[in-house]
């Protein structure tokens, strides 16, 4: 009998909250694929088999959802009709970044084109395999994001609105929210149209050990941090003002997502 109690795939494996994932899933007795351009930026990756690879190639997310089971088997000569769907795909993988990276305008065209290929893929290949295999189990997990929300919600310091039915009128105050904002309509529409079953969660700033903290892409507290611990004298602070931020801990977060996907 298998030591595992399910099998679980990571996309975005190597990021901070991915790599948090891979951790509390292994510590509940996943068995674990990790996928990312890069291994995780601090220590070494928990997870059982990590690939490193380009998710916004479709043939590469076509052999990135499908397993042997607890024998991993991504670069063994396998007939697909011995491979089958994980139980549980947890998709971090975005390109995304601070506000630095977010809302310069810079890095439009990048964000949307790359985050949408990805969830295109991921939501078309596991559609496919389960036709293919006639089954239907793989729960998949997306990462939204509070900047999906009409920039009006996040201007009041003391009362930031996070109601479900106060997203629309859809009003984002970057192109990374609407992006945001449509791959979670779209894995909306894959579980009315395809039965996927799917569970999304959106995102304020998340913190804690193993974040990046410098680059460009790094978020608040760790850029804070940073400024403060390397300054002489004056901190320079980007995106002064009154706008309404809501902090995570990376702990907290992993715990939530995991009885969210249960």
């Amino acid at each position: 009998m298998s030591e595992y109690t399910k099998t679980a795939l990571v996309l975005g494996a190597g990021g901070f909250i991915g790599s948090h994932m891979v951790k509390q899933l292994r510590s509940e007795g996943y068995w674990v694929r990790g996928v990312d351009l890069k291994y995780p930026e601090f220590s070494g990756t928990e997870a059982n088999e990590f690939i490193q690879g380009d998710l916004r190639d479709r043939s590469f997310v076509r052999r990135c959802i499908r397993t042997t089971g607890v024998n991993g088997g991504f670069y063994a000569q396998i007939v697909d009709k011995f491979l089958s769907p994980f139980d549980e795909i947890y998709q971090f993988a975005a390109d995304m970044g601070g506000a630095g990276f977010v809302f310069t305008g810079e890095n439009d065209a990048d964000i949307m084109h790359n985050s949408v290929s990805i969830n295109l893929n991921v939501l078309e290949e596991q559609h496919l395999l389960n036709l293919d295999k006639d089954v239907n189990k793989t729960k998949i997990f997306y990462s939204g994001s509070a900047c999906m929300y009409p920039e009006h919600n996040q201007l009041d310091p003391d009362n930031p609105d996070c109601r479900e039915e106060s997203a629309y009128p859809a009003n984002p105050d970057s192109e990374y929210g609407w992006e945001k904002l449509f791959s979670e309509r779209l894995y909306f529409a894959y579980n009315r149209n395809h039965g996927i079953p799917v569970r999304v969660a959106r995102y304020h700033n998340i913190f804690g050990p193993e974040g990046t903290w410098d680059g460009g892409r790094e978020k608040a507290p760790a850029a804070i941090c940073r400024k403060v611990a390397s300054s002489r004298s004056r901190v320079e602070q980007s995106r002064c003002g009154e706008m309404a931020y809501k902090l995570v801990p990376s702990c907290s977060l992993t715990n939530a997502l995991k009885q969210l996907e249960d």
